[in-house]
């Protein structure tokens, strides 16, 4: 698997419950690797937040109006953030890659029928069906730490932990293995080969022009492994966002 640093994207938006960490990982992978310019919103926050970088890829980060993933349906709330990024920034949510970063945690995000039917609609990063502004689903088991650890431990597919704090623990315990700020291109690298590794070992396809049908895969298998183990598998699909760009090739 190879990552392309200077491949051009354009605008890029990513949607995401978490009001801090979601905000630092994000802009460790994209500004402070991959050089982008990031526009941030965070809730509760008066302002928007610039870092000026490549101009020709820049990425936007908000909040949804609350940390559960219900408020994905509050389109009210976002086409009101949606209108000051294009006024302000001249970014045009109508023509970018959309992305929603979401927990499948048992203490949050607790609605399966929702997560499912938002798996079904949010397919495709640019354009869904009948029009729908573009947007994918990402989601992370059991939270998007996993993601972190998959870019340091061999076979962390097979990590297995039932909550996000558990998985936060995990981390804090090896803390000088596993850390956000020793992240680079080869760690960025590894976490992409470690889904690779997971999708190949359940028998999933990657589809990332209709993302359902992987999403919805990976969605089953995590269901029923916390049916027989009261765990999920420690699963990030954040990989998938830099191999729809083609920031990651196989």
């Amino acid at each position: 698997m190879e990552l392309i640093k200077n491949k051009r994207t354009g605008k890029v938006l990513f949607i995401v419950e978490g009001g801090k960490h979601e905000f630092s990982l994000i802009k460790k992978i994209f500004v402070d690797i991959l050089d982008f310019t990031q526009i941030e919103k965070r809730r509760g926050g008066a302002k928007f937040y610039k870092r000026n970088s490549d101009k020709h890829s820049v990425i936007a980060v908000i909040n949804t109006k609350t940390s559960n993933i219900e408020s994905i349906t509050e389109i009210e709330y976002l086409e009101k953030i949606f209108g000051e990024l294009i006024q302000t920034y001249d970014f045009d949510v109508n023509n970018v890659a959309i992305y929603y970063l979401f927990d499948r945690d048992l203490e949050s995000n607790t609605n399966v029928r929702l997560i499912t039917d938002l798996i079904r609609v949010l397919k495709n990063s640019f354009e869904n069906d009948d029009h729908i502004r573009g947007g994918m689903l990402i989601l992370s088991y059991p939270s998007v730490e996993a993601y972190e650890i998959s870019n340091f431990i061999d076979g962390s597919h097979k990590l297995c932990k039932k909550l996000g704090k558990e998985v936060k623990a995990y981390i804090n315990d090896k803390a000088k293995m596993i850390s956000l700020n020793k992240m680079n291109s080869e760690s960025i690298r590894h976490a992409g080969l470690e889904l690779k590794a997971y999708l190949e070992e359940a028998g999933i396809e990657m589809n990332l022009d209709d993302f359902s049908e992987t999403n919805q895969a990976v969605f089953n298998q995590q269901e029923a492994h916390f049916k027989k183990t009261n765990t999920f598998r420690c699963i990030s699909m954040l990989s998938c966002v830099l191999l729809d760009l083609g920031i990651l090739r196989e």
